[in-house]
């Protein structure tokens, strides 16, 4: 068997974790019962339907969301029955546990 010596070489390891947190999305202003005929969302990405965002639904109050850490800024749209139009961002910092409540669409 054969040995390598690396004693003589200066190698540094970076190890990247990359951290999540885990907030929820409350859409309950935008319920059909609170905005007619209600309004679903699309949280987070660079557009519409882009990973990492999520889609949230016209009655989720409590939806969990994971996104990294570094995370300052969600990007939103919102469905009108047409087509996806831009939202309101959502600004952090966000921690773990945080409650987003998504901002009434105005009709």
């Amino acid at each position: 068997m054969k040995r390598e010596d690396y004693s003589g070489l200066n190698i540094i390891y970076c190890y990247c974790i990359m951290a999540t947190i885990t907030i929820f999305l409350d859409n309950s202003l935008n319920s059909p019962d609170n905005n007619p005929p209600g309004f679903k969302r699309w949280v987070g990405g660079s557009d519409v339907h882009a990973p990492p965002g999520i889609l949230v639904d016209k009655t989720d109050t409590d939806l969990s969301y994971t996104i990294d850490s570094s995370i300052s800024v969600l990007l939103t749209w919102y469905y009108d029955g047409y087509e996806w139009n831009s939202g309101a961002n959502i600004n952090g910092p966000f921690a773990t546990g945080d409650k987003i409540q998504l901002n009434k669409i105005a009709k």
